[in-house]
């Protein structure tokens, strides 16, 4: 057993039941690369979406759907994880220690309306803000690593990433189906 800085006690995550997944959002504008955050729904505290694995998608499936539900964030994931991070879960009667794994999605537009748009506040920030502002331990060096990334392959002639052209402005949708996060979800 765990005990939380509260005193309650925080059992030991299993890897099976207490596995999320979160969206790493990104775009290229034309003054760099931007990343989204979102608020937390209780504190207001600045998070990457993030939610349970949806039955029947793919980790990173998952990922771009709640980066849709929490952000109105509509893109495509990376199959790998680049990362993976835990925090603590605070349930009703419980905490739970709970591992995140972290998928990049690049954004290709934002709807006009989402399932939590008055539930969170969504904000574009440089990676370096991104990374100082996020409240989950790690997942600032996540972020940071990642963009690191894309530096050394843009560097080395390797990078498919978007264009500052294709990126920027980010397009807003029309009230569209909001159950499929991508046209691969409405081919399921």
């Amino acid at each position: 057993m765990i005990k939380s800085p509260k005193g309650s006690v925080v059992a030991k995550a299993t890897p099976e039941k207490f596995r999320q997944v979160a969206a790493l959002p990104y775009r290229l504008t034309a003054e760099g690369y931007e990343v989204v955050m979102i608020t937390t729904r209780d504190s207001g505290r600045w998070i990457l979406p993030k939610g349970w694995p949806i039955k029947g998608l793919k980790p990173h499936e998952s990922a771009e759907t709640e980066a849709m539900e929490e952000a109105g964030l509509i893109g495509s994931a990376v199959p790998k994880a680049i990362g993976r991070f835990t925090y603590v879960k605070q349930f009703p009667k419980r905490q739970e220690k709970v591992l995140v794994d972290v998928f990049p999605l690049a954004i290709e537009r934002q709807l006009e309306s989402w399932q939590e748009k008055d539930q969170r506040e969504v904000r574009f920030f440089n990676p370096v803000d991104a990374a100082a502002l996020v409240s989950d331990a790690g997942v600032g060096d996540i972020i940071l690593a990642f963009f690191v990334d894309l530096a050394k392959k843009k560097a080395a002639g390797t990078l498919k990433a978007p264009t500052a052209e294709k990126a920027s402005p980010l397009p807003v949708e029309p009230d569209v189906d909001q159950a499929s996060p991508s046209n691969k979800a409405v081919d399921r």
